[in-house]
């Protein structure tokens, strides 16, 4: 059986999965940290073992939880992170020490100190390529002597033989920045010393803060990835979908009725940009094409925005679409034309909020047996 769990954290991301024998965390912060601290040392105990951490992409709504769970949990074994060319180490680490985030400025920078020497970091490299290269060598996670640095399109799994993968794509996108330092630039601060130079940006802490507040966004790429069976499996079947709050209470794949249930891969997109396209398809169509007629849920991007949004993805089937967003946040997330492209497709969005029971899970289970699921 695996949980698949959208966590309530508001203006952020942090979702996990637990399979029989592992857990899995796709990004881990929010905007509201404070609060959201609790919904995090809930989630996992001091038994238990992250075996992947991937993290999409280093804006603070994304990482600035992983230190709490780095302590709530025994070990965090694997660490997958978009590979940084040095000016964007340089860059992020500047800006999270401007803000006084020391520790964010480590975990940018050098990650082998923030995690631990037990702790495997493998960086993504960047491609702007569209689809997988079929050649890619996948790598097997209990194998001690994996590469460090993989290729785009890369397939994870936990052990050899292994029935459930994980494709991580850090899709090279050109000018996500340059509004955020074009910004910066109009308010006096040396771009050029920002990018190469390590040193104390403190005196520009209002200017940086204020900044990224209006903007949000600081990073060029942000990370994909698929997690779903291996490609021709359909052996999982979405048993539970559960929404405690409102009119959804509890049902058995109810009133998610045109829902397949076989297709219970998800795409997850970080702030990833859905509006590269290519003829009739996006550009994340192309990338997993191969396995996109197994994916069943697709994390909406950056908390909703139109402005990462295109309905393309959603034209051939019909999608769980969850976003987490903050109620009250300053950006206007979710976008309202966004919730009705979705639902003009007959697909489903749903909201994940900070409020706790906004959670969202999906149960999926193994078929074993021609008409037999596991219990």
């Amino acid at each position: 059986m695996i949980q698949r769990i959208f966590h309530p954290i508001g203006q952020g991301a942090f979702y996990s999965e637990r399979h029989e024998n592992h857990n899995i965390v796709y990004d881990c912060g929010s905007m509201c940290v404070s609060k959201s601290k609790k919904v995090v040392s809930q989630s996992f105990s001091k038994e238990d073992v992250i075996d992947i951490l991937f993290i999409s992409h280093f804006d603070y709504d994304h990482i600035s939880l992983i230190e709490d769970l780095k302590t709530t949990v025994k070990e965090i074994r694997n660490v997958v992170i978009p590979l940084l060319h040095n000016n964007e180490k340089i860059l992020l680490s500047n800006i999270f020490k401007a803000l006084g985030e020391n520790n964010l400025a480590t975990l940018v920078k050098e990650p082998k100190e923030f995690f631990g020497a037990e702790t495997r970091i493998i960086r993504v490299e960047p491609s702007s390529e569209e689809k997988i290269n079929e050649g890619t060598r996948s790598i097997f996670l209990n194998d001690a002597n994996q590469k460090l640095q993989i290729s785009s399109g890369t397939l994870i799994a936990i052990e050899k033989n292994s029935d459930w993968i994980f494709i991580p794509f850090n899709y090279e996108y050109k000018d996500r920045s340059k509004k955020f330092l074009d910004k910066l630039k109009k308010n006096g601060i040396d771009i050029n010393k920002l990018e190469n130079v390590p040193d104390d940006y403190t005196e520009y802490r209002k200017i940086i803060k204020k900044t990224y507040e209006e903007v949000g966004d600081i990073n060029e790429n942000s990370m994909f990835l698929y997690s779903g069976p291996t490609i021709n499996k359909k052996n999982f079947y979405y048993t539970y979908l559960y929404r405690p709050n409102k009119h959804y209470c509890y049902f058995y794949f109810h009133p998610f009725h045109n829902i397949k249930q076989d297709r219970v891969a998800c795409l997850y997109t970080g702030d990833g940009d859905l509006n590269i396209v290519d003829g009739e398809k996006t550009v994340i169509e192309k990338i997993y094409e191969r396995y996109w007629n197994l994916i069943g849920t697709i994390q909406i991007p950056h908390h909703g925005s139109l402005y990462s949004f295109n309905n393309k993805i959603l034209k051939d089937n019909v999608f769980i679409c969850p976003f987490s967003v903050g109620k009250n946040n300053l950006h206007g997330h979710p976008s309202g034309k966004v919730i009705s492209e979705i639902l003009s497709h007959k697909s489903y969005p749903i909201y994940v909020t900070e409020d706790v029971d906004s959670i969202f899970i999906e149960i999926i289970e193994k078929k074993i047996k021609s008409n037999t699921l596991v219990h």
